[in-house]
């Protein structure tokens, strides 16, 4: 997955990789891409800046990660004029570069006594294919990773980070920039940052589409949902490709008796080959996504027509990327039956579809047009 991280600021890009390490992300700043253009920051919290953002670079990409921070000082009513709020960067409307922040906050806090108790609220962002969701936590939780801001700057610099050189540990007194400094030292702060980073990465992952999600057979667990999922596609009229009977069975319990009988090579019936019904279940809320079909071998229509997979994404889960993952998932299913290619076929102009089996290596092979119907079927072949 490529996702812009809507900064120029090589320390943000930082935190949104460690963040997101080991989810298979390949990153990018505006740098990267030649972006120098910014939206107008009208909002009036950080959440509603980061989304500003994040509406304004999505139309440069398909999957954007922005933020927006406030700087605040318990020592100051949040509607002083010396409050730094939405405006660290340019306080009283001047854009500052990094020494002229310290300067600038090192003078103010001087003024306020020499040091001052200071917490950041971060807005995050994130931009997926036309969708934005937003996150930030409450303040509340933030001032409990108050830190403390003095009139002395230290001579170290955190590049991307200028007023570390005056930010420090409330716990240790170290400053931000000592590298060997734990910024939270306690075991409750620790407790609090882990949570404070599962919270987030949690929102971030759901956000850019990458729940963690199951392949498992049809069971009563799910009997509901697949009749809503029937019931989807009826409404919408689309084809419920992948979902074996479901079209034509009603009551759920039945269908999963059949579904069960399909995959049995004694109880399929004659005129159909050993196949195993699949649901596509998101794990963070045992949501079922999507629907795909195993065929174990061919019979004369598979091999021309349809191939050894049907699969489908219910409406309402549409445009998110999970067709591509669902597949992806099935192609070891599809190995465990012996299978070491497997033919895949959509609809000649369904452009959703061929990028789904490209994506996971497909290869185009012919077009055929399918009898008594007015389609053509493209047919591509993914080795295993």
């Amino acid at each position: 997955m490529k996702v812009l991280i809507g900064t120029t600021n090589p320390s943000k890009l930082r935190r949104f990789e460690e963040l997101l390490s080991g989810h298979g992300i390949e990153f990018f700043s505006l740098r990267d891409l030649g972006i120098d253009t910014e939206p107008e920051e009208t909002g009036k919290t950080p959440e509603e800046n980061a989304a500003i953002k994040a509406a304004f670079y999505g139309k440069y990409f398909d999957k954007v990660v922005c933020n927006d921070s406030g700087l605040y000082f318990d020592s100051l009513p949040l509607d002083d004029h010396r409050q730094p709020g939405l405006n660290v960067r340019a306080p009283e409307g001047k854009r500052l570069d990094d020494e002229e922040m310290i300067e600038y906050y090192s003078k103010l806090i001087a003024s306020l006594g020499g040091k001052v108790l200071a917490n950041y609220l971060d807005g995050i962002a994130i931009y997926n294919c036309g969708k934005i969701s937003t996150y930030m936590e409450n303040s509340e939780a933030t001032r409990a990773s108050a830190f403390y801001m003095v009139s002395e700057p230290t001579s170290e610099r955190n590049p991307g980070w200028p007023l570390d050189s005056i930010s420090i540990n409330r716990n240790t007194m170290n400053y931000f920039t000592d590298k060997s400094d734990n910024k939270y030292d306690t075991t409750s702060e620790n407790i609090m940052l882990g949570e404070y980073r599962q919270r987030l990465v949690e929102f971030m992952t759901k956000a850019l589409g990458m729940e963690e999600f199951i392949l498992t057979r049809p069971t009563g667990e799910y009997a509901c949902q697949i009749a809503e999922y029937r019931q989807e596609f009826l409404d919408a009229g689309d084809s419920m490709d992948g979902t074996g009977p479901l079209r034509r069975v009603e009551n759920p319990e039945e269908y999963i008796k059949i579904c069960a009988e399909y995959e049995n090579s004694q109880t399929v019936p004659s005129h159909l080959v050993p196949a195993t019904q699949l649901f596509f279940v998101r794990k963070s809320d045992n949501r079922l996504v999507g629907m795909l079909q195993v065929r174990h071998r061919f019979n004369d229509y598979l091999e021309k027509y349809a191939g050894h997979i049907g699969y489908s994404v219910r409406p309402s889960e549409r445009r998110k990327g999970y067709a591509k993952e669902m597949l992806k998932m099935a192609l070891p299913f599809c190995r465990e039956l012996g299978l070491d290619k497997v033919l895949i076929t959509c609809i000649d102009g369904n452009i959703g579809s061929e990028k789904t089996i490209l994506a996971n290596g497909g290869v185009y092979e012919s077009t055929v047009h399918e009898p008594n119907s007015d389609r053509d079927l493209k047919r591509f072949w993914i080795t295993i």
